[in-house]
């Protein structure tokens, strides 16, 4: 038996367990590999033309921009959902009292043009976590609810699309608009296929969250809502 040629083909045959082992370790490197913190410019730039940012208000509306400290100190959640359908607008009558000194004025200059109702858009989302609930013990917001802003701010606000993600502050309404959560543009941010979060307001210095991870992002927002309770707790 050649000897010389048996060695030959074992060492042959390590080969592609050599290569195979390779490929494993690139595959787990890969896949093992921590994304990077934050998206570079010219990405954030590209996601831009999809996740467009609000820098105007609408004419004749004068809106002094919170912090975003406060939206979570008055907010009665931040959360993260994902939009499931765009509802129809719905409208509100604002005054159905005419013997209130609002009703009287409303009676008064209806004729020229007076307006008694007010229209919201509206949209269904799923929420996927109350970001801040656990943080500030207040009851969690879970499953499908309806997010609302009146209609006034229509181009001036987001308007999220079936399918996207979204952290944003929400109120429960109350009357009229029991039901319904309203949010708001300020606090409120896109979250992309994978993971990063883009703003669609201008955000706070100190505050900065553009290109960022989704996570960085939720744990800034719980960390300022555990101060806020313990602000509280050393107050009373």
């Amino acid at each position: 038996m050649d000897s010389g040629k048996t060695e030959t083909n074992k060492k042959l045959g390590y080969i592609p367990v050599l290569v195979l082992l390779c490929l494993v370790a690139v595959i787990y490197a890969v896949l093992s590999a921590s994304p990077p913190a934050s998206l570079d410019e010219e990405r954030l730039n590209e996601l831009r033309s999809k996740y467009p940012l609000y820098e105007e208000d609408p004419p004749l509306i004068d809106m002094r921009k919170p912090k975003l400290e406060d939206l979570v100190k008055r907010a009665d959640a931040f959360i993260l959902a994902e939009v499931t359908e765009v509802l129809p607008d719905y409208t509100v009558e604002l005054i159905t009292d005419s013997d209130t000194p609002e009703g009287k004025l409303y009676e008064k200059w209806k004729e020229y043009g007076m307006q008694n109702t007010a229209s919201f858009m509206q949209f269904k989302v799923r929420v996927i976590e109350d970001i801040t609930a656990e943080s500030s013990g207040k009851e969690g917001i879970l499953g499908d609810i309806v997010i609302a802003m009146n209609a006034q701010f229509r181009g001036y606000t987001p308007e999220p699309e079936p399918g996207m993600r979204i952290v944003t502050p929400v109120a429960k309404g109350e009357g009229k608009h029991d039901g319904k959560y309203f949010y708001s543009k300020y606090g409120f941010y896109y979250v992309t296929d994978d993971n990063y979060v883009l703003p669609a307001y201008v955000e706070d210095d100190g505050y900065e969250f553009s290109g960022k991870t989704l996570d960085i992002l939720k744990r800034k927002l719980m960390e300022m809502s555990r101060r806020n309770i313990t602000a509280t707790e050393q107050s009373t």
